[in-house]
């Protein structure tokens, strides 16, 4: 990744000056990105293995434990996604200044916050979200 160079060398920009530009497409940057995360298909896996467990124990213990394991999944799917990255030999990680390095973690930190969020409501979101249609 280049960066155009500042014309005071290598100094920060002051607040009048622009940022220096990074020579990098959105489009080659979201390429990078599919290309490290396989297009999501671990991610993928792995939130549909938590959802799945989700409504096994919905319907084997009961709708607040499933609500309960919903949450810790949704909480381990980022950590569990760059596991299995990892064991299928793939690099679990974009390189080091990537500009789209920081959005994996940024979506990464807002799972937990909204599972919070269903746990305060757990006793509706149990009944909606794992009630038996039979």
């Amino acid at each position: 990744m280049r960066r155009s160079g500042s014309p005071r060398g290598n100094q920060p920009p002051r607040a009048h000056e622009p940022a220096p530009e990074v020579d990098v497409s959105i489009r080659d940057a979201q390429r990078d990105v599919r290309g490290v995360y396989e297009g999501g298909f671990y991610g993928q896996l792995v939130s549909g293995v938590v959802w799945l467990a989700a409504a096994s124990v919905a319907t084997w213990v009961s709708p607040s434990a499933a609500v309960l394991t919903l949450f810790l999944g949704g909480v381990l799917i980022f950590p569990l996604t760059t596991l299995a990255l990892r064991l299928s030999g793939r690099a679990a990680s974009l390189p080091a200044g990537h500009p789209m390095a920081g959005l994996a973690m940024q979506i990464a930190f807002t799972v937990p916050i909204g599972s919070s969020q269903s746990w305060r409501c757990s006793a509706v979101a149990a009944t909606c979200s794992f009630r038996r249609a039979w």
